[in-house]
């Protein structure tokens, strides 16, 4: 896409990172006009449908991967309730900015001010067209059912705890992640175990894979994919969870489909290995995976904790995940 003539910026100022010297430093690349700042989401949606009144060529924003699908999710509603055409509506650009940023990450974002300074420069964009799942309420990149969410819970709690201490510079990002992971969700994980969960395809023929992505079992309409138990489970059209953890790595594998994989191995497993969970790479015995493009999750004992890109979503006990009909047109500087 040629440079835009015009772009707003979108940030979430209470995200990680987000400082008075970032702030200065944006304020040198983007006019004052051109720059909206948000501290929660009902400001944001009063400044979105500002933001998206105003004729801009693309939005950009930044705050993690939480902000950038509120953003996705908006434009959707817009058109879907008649004040935006859905060939005029502007993509949306990815900042890094926050403390997840799987999305940034796939797209290739770079450094936020070196991302703004490109722009400024009048650099053209790279945009794609990202794939969603849809689970009836949020259209996203990723979400999960288990300890992903569990994690989130307990990070904004363990947050929360610590707030205006002399400990909480060092309980956010992934610091506090990792205290947080330590004294709150590995314990309880080694208390709970797993829960049963069933899978069922409602989509066409449902593709299962081994550890090296070959297929290796098919399901038909209305079959139970598996039936067993589950610590994690979770669909994508990404490779990434925030940090970089490369989780999904079959997600882009065929068109038409996302993957949905599940985890059941312990949490002592993981520890052993971080650096290996962290690049995807885990016993073939506690995976399973899938590609689907549309699949019905039962937690049969018991509600889970949810997550939806990043942000704890409550507690559910079933889920129907869908391929979204309409994908996402996401934008970053080409450098």
């Amino acid at each position: 896409m040629p440079a835009p003539e015009r772009y707003a910026v979108l940030l979430n100022a209470r995200a990680r990172g987000w400082t008075g010297a970032v702030h200065e430093a944006v304020q040198r690349f983007v006019p004052t006009r051109d720059l909206f700042l948000t501290d929660d989401f009902r400001q944001a949606e009063t400044t979105i449908e500002r933001v998206l009144t105003a004729d801009y060529d693309v939005i950009f924003t930044g705050g993690g991967d939480g902000t950038v699908v509120y953003l996705i999710n908006a434009i959707e509603e817009f058109i879907r309730a008649g004040k935006l055409e859905r060939e005029e509506a502007p993509p949306v650009g990815v900042l890094r900015l926050g403390t997840g940023n799987a999305i940034a990450t796939y797209l290739g974002s770079g450094p936020i001010i070196e991302d703004l300074r490109t722009l400024h420069a009048g650099a053209p964009l790279k945009v794609r067209e990202l794939n969603l799942v849809d689970d009836g309420e949020h259209r996203f990149p990723f979400a999960g059912f288990g300890w992903d969410a569990d994690i989130l819970n307990d990070y904004h709690q363990f947050k929360d705890a610590v707030k205006g201490t002399m400990a909480e510079r060092a309980a956010t990002g992934l610091g506090g992640y990792a205290l947080s992971i330590a004294t709150r969700t590995a314990p309880k994980a080694l208390v709970r175990g797993a829960k049963t969960a069933t899978f069922t395809n409602l989509g066409p023929t449902a593709l299962e894979l081994d550890e090296a992505g070959q297929v290796v079992g098919e399901c038909g309409p209305g079959e139970e994919l598996y039936r067993g138990p589950i610590k994690i489970t979770s669909p994508a059209t990404i490779p990434y969870w925030g940090f970089n953890v490369r989780m999904f790595p079959y997600c882009n594998l065929r068109p038409g489909f996302f993957e949905l994989r599940y985890y059941t191995g312990s949490i002592a497993q993981v520890v052993r290995n971080l650096p290996g969970f962290w690049r995807g790479d885990m016993p073939p015995s506690t995976l399973g995976d899938w590609l689907v493009s549309k699949v019905r999750v039962e937690i049969e004992d018991g509600a889970m904790s949810y997550q939806v890109a990043g942000d704890a979503a409550g507690y559910r006990d079933h889920a129907v995940w869908s391929l979204a009909e309409q994908t996402a047109s996401l934008a970053v500087p080409l450098h």
